[in-house]
């Protein structure tokens, strides 16, 4: 049901990131100030990516974090970076920081991260879909409690699509299943997603201290060496199992935080906007060293930096969407190339090549075609059959549908757009069903218009 992998890796990146970090416990020793003359190195990192692999693609790095581990102690801190991130990539301008990969594989991908954080990189992993199925399964699965139910579905996901189906309440999740809770997408699109993983993580890692990986450290190694792609080497891994089950409590020690900054799009394509002095502070205190000034004001420049390119203050309130007009001709540049790799990332043909396939060769230039419309499905009415059904509908009014998920309980129909948004106004127009009207700001990842289907649907 299930055979490409994005946002999966969250469960078995906490059990890579706990081997690979403790690997290193006794070095390097961490620095007392930074003074923003150099990349931090308090203490050692590890870039994890969860590589989304498909025929005729080399595939995306959705899922993006840095593993922290003190030196000396058990201690782990994870650090998640959303795939949106607008980032400066080297070599290929401004994009979202899942292009890296595409672009130049993990090496370019370490580099861009570097760079951006600010920090020194030390080793990487990197799992697949088959590697994370396998490692979760090796260490017997975990127990989780899922929020609600989950019904997702999204056609453009790999080559056959995704299908999510979840019932609320706690379970015990092998491999495949833990795939679909990290990967669900709901309104909150990756920023809720990123949640999950966090949630999952510490699932992971509090099994990983009741589970006895003493006598199982050998086979455990052995799957985990030969499903992903690291520099790390298996003898290694096996030493940091055995450390790791004698010196790990039954108290969970993990921290989990996200990237700081707020959504925002440029040109309908949606994108996460870092804070880039929230962002030094944070990157600093994970690391456990003291700023110095240097570093404050290097901080402050990125920052600067940010401000120049949008037009804007690039700090803003991270609950609030913003729709940002592009005025730098290299940055909008780069946004055209994002679009593409976005469409190409979800199998879709570009935007020249969508429409009704009836147009006939002229003299005349082409017409520039606007990026088709997307929306999500929110089925708020009770009924299994409902969120199929006003997805159909939606499509048959010029939508692209991107998911079908399940919401809390509503009596009517409410259809949330973009304000302003004259294209999605006119659009929802055509659909035939009644609805309420709502003009705000639709999250990054979810489209340009939300449809919560209520009770009222099928009256």
């Amino acid at each position: 049901m299930v055979r490409k992998y994005k946002g999966w890796i969250a469960g078995m990146v906490v059990f890579l990131a706990v081997v690979a970090g403790l690997a290193f416990a006794l070095r390097p020793r961490p620095q007392t100030v930074a003074d923003g003359s150099g990349k931090l190195h308090g203490k050692r990192n590890i870039m994890i990516m969860g590589v989304d692999k498909r025929s005729g693609d080399v595939g995306r790095s959705d899922t993006l974090m840095v593993a922290m581990a003190d030196p000396g102690k058990e201690k782990l801190s994870l650090l998640s970076v959303p795939r949106d991130t607008l980032v400066s990539i080297p070599g290929h301008g401004w994009d979202k920081v899942n292009h890296a990969y595409a672009y130049g594989g993990h090496t370019l991908s370490q580099k861009t991260l570097e760079n951006f954080l600010g920090l020194q990189i030390n080793n990487y992993v990197l799992v697949d879909f088959q590697g994370f199925v396998k490692l979760v399964d090796a260490i017997g699965g975990v127990d989780i409690d899922v929020e609600k139910d989950m019904q997702y579905t999204d056609p453009y996901d790999g080559e056959t699509g995704l299908v999510i189906s979840l019932h609320a309440g706690r379970q015990h999740m092998d491999g495949t299943t833990a795939i679909q809770y990290v990967r669900y997408r709901d309104e909150e699109g990756d920023i809720g997603r990123v949640k999950r993983q966090q949630k999952f993580m510490k699932a992971v890692f509090q099994k990983l201290t009741t589970t006895s990986l003493l006598t199982r450290a050998p086979e455990i190694a052995r799957t985990l060496y030969q499903s992903i792609d690291t520099d790390l080497s298996v003898t290694d891994l096996a030493s940091l199992l055995v450390t790791f089950a004698k010196n790990v409590s039954g108290d969970s020690r993990l921290e989990t935080e996200m990237i700081q900054g707020s959504p925002a799009y440029l040109d309908d394509i949606s994108y996460w906007i870092p804070d880039m002095e929230a962002l030094g502070r944070q990157v600093a205190r994970m690391q456990g060293v003291q700023v110095g000034s240097g570093y404050t004001l290097a901080a402050r420049r990125a920052k600067e930096k940010y401000d120049k390119l949008l037009g804007m203050n690039s700090t803003a309130d991270t609950s609030k969407v913003r729709e940002i007009r592009i005025q730098d001709e290299q940055l909008k540049k780069s946004v055209e190339q994002s679009r593409k790799l976005d469409l190409k990332g979800k199998g879709m043909p570009p935007v020249s090549q969508m429409g009704s396939g009836e147009e006939k060769s002229s003299s005349l230039p082409p017409t520039p075609r606007q990026r088709p419309l997307q929306a999500t499905i929110v089925n708020c009415s009770g009924s299994s059959q409902a969120g199929a059904q006003a997805a159909a509908d939606a499509r048959n009014a010029g939508f692209i549908v991107l998911s079908i998920t399940t919401g809390n309980p509503m009596d009517q129909t409410q259809v949330l757009i973009n304000a302003g948004s004259s294209r999605a106004e006119e659009r929802v127009n055509s659909l035939p069903f009644n609805y309420a009207l709502l003009r705000g700001a639709v999250n990054p990842g979810s489209g340009d218009a939300v449809i919560y289907v209520g009770k009222d649907y099928s009256k």
